[in-house]
């Protein structure tokens, strides 16, 4: 299938394997002068009457003189071409050494979490993953997971099967800093690709703010890969965080790369299978040689000559160029849009109706979307105002009005500076959720930047929050003796805090019973061993917790011991 990106990598790559051959257009040109010149020499039918001439003489006129000529040296001109070699790809290889590398950039923020591409962003996310694996059958793939940062999840290899039970396990609660910032993922790039030609990125999100838009745009300007972007979310669907397409493709045109919005089918991932070998194939190092395209010309010239030889071959040129034209002319054919029925979930979905685009589209003329929010905000309308905000401070302070406090959360972390995350400090405090929101506002104060008007109110909030958690830890140790344990619990009403430092941990002495065995006791009896087996955990989410907390304090101290060192 030949698009416009196909096309642009065609038209870069087109060249003659032996240009040389090129240089008989010298002499064909010479002849063609010679043959004009010689036809516009006066000669004695120029002498006579235009009225006599016509009757008197018997020839062609106007475009049809001497047309065999002209087709000979059009078939010559082409036969040229052929000998040239003219190519734009190379030769695949039999042996299956040229398969492309690929690393994905799954992006696993909270907003991937919306459910209006069921059963969420994510999880369709992951099953296309899983599906544009299957296809490519063979080739190194990576996965970089980031949110707030980025990690390797998997690194480059052709086992496609180990990435069953990683994408499984791939979630935003095993990512240890909240946030959207898809720019942590570039230093992971050049780790994994090592800058190999034909290489494709490709970045499967709901949206990228400018910063992230910016950093792209600088680090694929310098570097040999593809960038794709894989759009995760459906835009017909109401939703609480709206998938961003708008900034996802505008980055794939500042990058050179290419934007696809996920499909029902398999048609999108059809597409980026196809775009990912034909980059490689066009820019990879190869050691196979160039394929040479010419011969396709042939056919053409075997055409004309096989009526050369017959009188009046002009006449039957023109019928048979007419019904091998018509076997050759398709229909055109109408894209027309089909409406996929879901199941029933138990959640209504609220659809964006044709008046609705409407008037979003009278909207659209007059106001930028953060006059739009601004407009909803000003008439208490917090929700569909931070629908419209693309400032993250706006869109934040909306979600924060209405009471979204997890989605204020979401959007304060994608502002640059402290105040944002003060910010999400306090949503992360109306949401109950202290310990987080006092170890953020206490790495805050523990910075010696921050800003001296900030400083009050961060330290103001941070003696609150900490009241409120050493409140929770004194209430948790005096129901230490009741009945009131893990055994038996009790929800907490919604004016209750939900959350404190080990109150969700501390449980009664007696329960905590260490038992101590040796692996020979363990191996004697198989009642023991099936226990102590049981308790071995299978599930790789938590290894990717630990793996990704880990990689995330080597960065830290990495970057601590380069500041000290300056």
């Amino acid at each position: 299938m030949l698009d416009s990106l196909n096309l642009q990598q065609m038209i870069a790559q087109f060249h003659f394997i032996r240009p040389l051959w090129l240089l008989a257009f010298i002499p064909m040109g010479l002849l063609l002068w010679l043959r004009w010149r010689e036809d516009n020499q006066p000669s004695w039918k120029d002498v006579l009457p235009e009225h006599l001439r016509n009757v008197l003489t018997i020839g062609e006129q106007g475009w049809s003189k001497q047309l065999p000529l002209k087709m000979l040296m059009v078939i010559i001109a082409i036969a040229i071409v052929i000998c040239a070699g003219p190519t734009w790809q190379r030769q695949a290889s039999p042996f299956g050494e040229d398969k492309a590398s690929m690393l994905v950039l799954l992006d696993s923020s909270e907003s991937m979490l919306e459910k209006d591409l069921p059963p969420s962003r994510l999880e369709r996310a992951k099953h296309k993953v899983r599906d544009l694996l299957a296809l490519r059958q063979g080739g190194s793939t990576g996965l970089v997971v980031y949110a707030g940062s980025a990690h390797v999840a998997m690194p480059m290899t052709q086992d496609t099967k180990v990435f069953e039970p990683i994408l499984a396990a791939i979630s935003p609660d095993i990512m240890p800093v909240d946030g959207k910032f898809g720019e942590t993922s570039l230093p992971l790039i050049d780790q994994l690709l090592q800058g190999r030609p034909g290489s494709t990125v490709l970045m499967v999100s709901d949206g990228v703010n400018s910063n992230t838009a910016a950093a792209f745009k600088t680090y694929f300007a310098e570097r040999p890969y593809q960038l794709m972007i894989l759009g995760a979310g459906n835009r017909d669907v109401v939703s609480d965080a709206p998938a961003d397409f708008d900034s996802l493709r505008q980055l794939a045109r500042d990058t050179g790369g290419r934007f696809l919005e996920v499909t029902v089918d398999n048609s999108d991932i059809e597409q980026l299978n196809r775009s990912v070998e034909r980059n490689m194939q066009l820019n990879g190092e190869s050691s196979m040689p160039w394929q040479d395209m010419g011969y396709q010309l042939l056919l053409p010239i075997a055409l004309v000559m096989l009526l050369w030889f017959r009188k009046g071959w002009l006449v039957q040129w023109c019928v048979v160029l007419t019904l091998s034209g018509s076997l050759f002319v398709t229909p055109a054919v109408k894209a027309e849009t089909m409406v996929v029925s879901k199941a029933p979930t138990t959640e209504p979905v609220a659809e964006v109706t044709a008046w609705d685009r409407a008037a979003q589209w009278w909207w659209d003329l007059w106001l930028t979307p953060d006059q739009q929010g601004q407009r909803l905000f000003d008439k208490g309308e917090y929700l569909e105002a931070a629908k419209h905000f693309v400032d993250p401070l706006r869109k934040g302070t909306a979600y924060y009005y209405a009471s979204e406090y997890k989605q204020a959360h979401r959007a304060f972390l994608q502002m640059d500076g402290d105040f944002g995350l003060y910010n999400a400090a306090s949503a992360l405090a109306r949401q109950r959720e202290y310990l987080a929101a006092r170890d953020l506002l206490q790495s805050l104060a523990d910075k010696t930047s921050l800003d001296p008007v900030l400083r009050p109110d961060v330290e103001h909030n941070l003696k609150v929050i900490g009241g409120i958690v050493e409140e929770i830890n004194r209430t948790s140790e005096s129901q230490a003796g009741t009945t009131d344990g893990p055994e038996e619990s009790f929800e907490l009403s919604d004016d209750k805090p939900r959350t404190a430092e080990g109150a969700d941990e501390q449980t009664a002495a007696e329960l905590m019973i260490k038992e101590t065995l040796n692996a020979n006791e363990i191996l004697g009896s198989n009642e023991l061993a099936d226990k102590w087996l049981k308790r071995v955990e299978a599930n790789p989410k938590y290894f990717l917790r630990a793996k990704f907390q880990i990689q995330l304090n080597e960065s830290n101290q990495s970057r601590v011991g380069g500041d000290l060192q300056q």
